[in-house]
């Protein structure tokens, strides 16, 4: 009953004008730069005469304000790089559609940023993309799943290796693990989702602010291994603005096919120059349902909580957060590892500080060097634990892991970022795994710079990583190899070029050379692993990973026709994988023994192409398009690799208006028939989801209301990295529901 109170309140308010006098004019447009006429995301637009009202540009610049009465407002747009506007806009009784143009902020004196003001959360706002992509918060909402590889597995390029739902991880361009960076605003998680598949990604999607994933030269910034992307997922626990007035949104969101309830509300007040944020979030689901029964095994209980508070003055910020995410989850049994599964404990303490100074007229002019804009400081410290225990309670696997990290960077005048990168990481592990007690060292300095010629725009990086893999214990001798300290270092570099045919029409391209150290787990992992169903094995003598990367990529972006097509080449020298040796061990399993697996640097050649489409078809409807395709091979056999996707994409058909976005989606796979030795095929299939979004403001409050059936008709089908394909299929039929309110 209190569900259907709901849906008539909400039905009410849009049909009743005598009941809720809510006002029928609006505002809307979307803001584009003026010279290149591309759009902006994450313009702040503020509406200056009323009460504070605001909303951000989301990925294609667009904007919009609800229940405004009819009258002359000022409209304020602010964007870090560009030159902030305020626009009077006469508002009438019908809806007002605006473009307006900001023109890039050429900054001959000094940066100047005021309190109150906020800056872009995106530090490379002013440098031109190449093939990178961010979710808005209405995207977010859309696509909101149980976890991040969830949520995005959506865009194109991007695909989800799973043990079921709770253990998720995005692989970009069919490179997973280790080789996709998973950053937390900027800074590294600290979690161990990296080292294995039923290890999960310690951040929950509804805390984030928004998703970007950074291609190309600008993601050595952030590290050394970056051929298929980075992905940075932005909380911002320290706030990074001072508000004008206290802040509060609320998330709620349930589906079906595991009876899933999540909830989230966080809250930022001003008190002077202190700005104070806390979030706290739950989730929890039951086992998942698949069209030919229940996956058992796989439910999730998680809690996150964080609180963080900075001092905002003119020449910046200084703020510190704490927090902690604990996550209880499952994965499915199966006769190669635990027959009833293994239940896995997850928990993360996480402290954070951070610091940035622009030098602007408060600061000391007389100190300062010429060439320097703004200092940024993180630092993070990470405590995690993860214990894996088996159905009769007793400790198999334990994990715990110590992480310091340090980044400063100066952002310099003429488009360039250069810094410093440490981190400390302190690998314990404990229950009937024998890897050694071991702590990686490593450093790093980087440079990237952008420089526009005319139609080109122009950029470059470069970064050297150094790591020391040091044994507490060092001389013993494992399965892996003899236990001792090793040293790598390491250069990467990339160039990317852009050139500009017309306003709507550009083509680039982009040449990578990166560089990856082999971790703690590659050379000294030895032990029996239930819940990725192998005994895993080290090798001890491992060098370096290094890979070379080539991408052409053409964008096409008019009012009805925004087009993508990239496609690349990724040629790893040594490509660190763990193999299927053939052998087994004994590892109580069902029957007593596992698969072993080794890890082992083979030469591999990864080609692809990505291509998405988006036209309107005709008033308010609009067709998508994208598909993907990655083909990898071992080098010298031309032997498939495994885990590859198949060639997979969507079909959408949406009916947009200023409120509503109704959407029907079909998304197809093709069979997965190039295997590795031991791998299983997947068979291609196609399913259908239908759903709607609601973006509105009613009684100055920003609503959202998401409803979405997966899966419309129950399908059967499983995909290629699904860990658990042989267990059981994908989930079936799932009803979504996510109601976001901030205020």
């Amino acid at each position: 009953m209190k569900w259907l109170r709901l849906s008539l309140l909400v039905t009410l308010s849009f049909c009743s004008g005598e009941s809720w006098s809510v006002p029928t004019a609006s505002v809307s447009g979307q803001v584009i730069d003026a010279e290149t006429k591309r759009p902006i995301a994450d313009v702040q637009v503020t509406l200056v005469d009323s009460l504070p009202n605001q909303n951000d540009t989301d990925v294609d610049g667009y904007f919009w304000f609800d229940g405004i009465a009819p009258g002359k407002y000022t409209f304020r747009f602010v964007c870090v790089g560009y030159e902030t506007l305020e626009q009077k806009i006469a508002v009438d009784a019908k809806p007002t559609v605006i473009t307006i143009k900001l023109d890039i902020l050429y900054q001959l004196e000094e940066i100047v940023v005021k309190a109150g003001i906020r800056p872009s959360d995106d530090e490379l706002a002013q440098f031109e993309k190449t093939t990178d992509l961010v979710l808005s918060k209405q995207q977010l909402g859309q696509q909101m799943g149980m976890t991040i590889a969830d949520t995005l597995s959506e865009e194109v390029g991007i695909a989800q290796q799973t043990m079921g739902r709770a253990a998720a991880r995005p692989v970009l361009r069919g490179m997973g693990g280790d080789r996709v960076l998973i950053l937390e605003d900027g800074s590294r998680t600290g979690d161990k989702s990296a080292s294995s598949a039923d290890h999960a990604v310690a951040i929950d999607p509804t805390t984030a602010r928004n998703i970007q994933i950074t291609r190309g030269p600008a993601s050595l910034i952030y590290g050394s291994n970056t051929l298929g992307g980075v992905v940075n997922v932005k909380r911002l626990t320290i706030p990074e603005s001072l508000p004008n007035h206290p802040t509060v949104n609320f998330t709620f969101q349930s589906e079906s096919v595991n009876s899933g309830i999540t909830g989230m509300t966080g809250l930022t007040l001003p008190l002077g120059d202190l700005a104070w944020r806390i979030q706290w979030n739950r989730r929890y689901a039951s086992d998942t349902q698949t069209p030919v029964g229940i996956l058992e095994n796989t439910s999730l209980s998680n809690v996150n909580f964080s609180t963080g508070a900075s001092v905002v003055k003119d020449w910046g910020h200084i703020g510190i957060s704490g927090g902690r995410y604990r996550s209880d989850y499952g994965i499915p049994g199966s006769p190669e590892g635990h027959v009833k599964g293994v239940s896995i404990a997850l928990d993360r303490q996480r402290y954070e500080g951070n610091l940035e100074y622009a030098l602007n007229d408060g600061a000391n002019i007389s100190v300062r060097p010429y060439f320097l804009e703004k200092l940024k400081l993180d630092t993070t410290i990470t405590r995690y634990q993860h214990q894996e225990l088996e159905s009769n309670g007793t400790l198999g696997v334990e994990f715990g892991v110590l992480t310091y990290n340090v980044s400063v960077r100066a952002h310099l005048r003429g488009n360039a970022i250069a810094g410093l990168w440490g981190e400390y990481r302190d690998h314990a592990t404990g229950g009937f795994y024998w890897t050694p007690h071991t702590r990686e060292m490593s450093l790093a300095g980087f440079c990237f710079k952008q420089r526009k010629l005319n139609d080109f725009t122009l950029q470059g990086a470069i970064r050297y990583n150094i790591k020391r893999v040091e044994p507490f214990k060092e001389g013993t001798v494992i399965q892996a190899g003899t236990v001792q300290r090793r040293n790598f270092g390491g250069i990467s570099g990339a160039v990317s070029s852009i050139y500009h045919w017309n306003d709507p029409l550009s083509t680039g391209a982009t040449l990578m050379k990166t560089f990856r150290a082999p971790g703690i787990e590659e050379l000294f992992s030895d032990g029996p692993h239930l819940a990725v169903y192998s005994y895993e094995v080290g090798n001890a003598g491992l060098g370096s990973e290094d890979g070379f990367g080539a991408e052409a990529f053409l964008r096409y972006s008019s009012d009805r026709v925004k087009l993508n097509l990239a496609v690349f080449r990724n040629q790893i020298q040594d490509y660190l994988i763990p193999t299927n040796t053939g052998r087994k061990d004994w590892g109580s399993g069902a029957a007593g023994w596992l698969w072993i697996y080794q890890y082992k640097g083979q030469d591999v050649i990864l080609d692809g192409a990505e291509f998405s489409i988006d036209t309107e078809i005709a008033p308010r409807f609009v067709a998508s398009i994208n598909m993907s395709y990655v083909k990898g091979v071992l080098d010298v056999s031309g032997l498939p690799i495994e885990q590859m996707p198949p060639l997979n994409g969507r079909v959408a058909l949406r009916y947009v208006t200023q409120l509503l976005n109704f959407y029907f989606t079909t998304r197809f796979s093709d069979d997965q028939h190039r295997l590795g030795e031991f791998e299983e095929p997947t068979e291609a299939y196609i399913v259908n989801d239908i759903g709607f979004q609601l973006a509105f403001s009613m009684l100055r409050l920003e609503h959202q209301v998401v409803f979405a059936v997966e899966n419309i008709f129950d399908t059967e089908y499983r995909q290629h990295l699904s860990r658990i394909k042989s267990v059981m299929p994908e989930p079936g039929r799932n009803v979504k529901f996510l109601y976001r309110v901030d205020f």
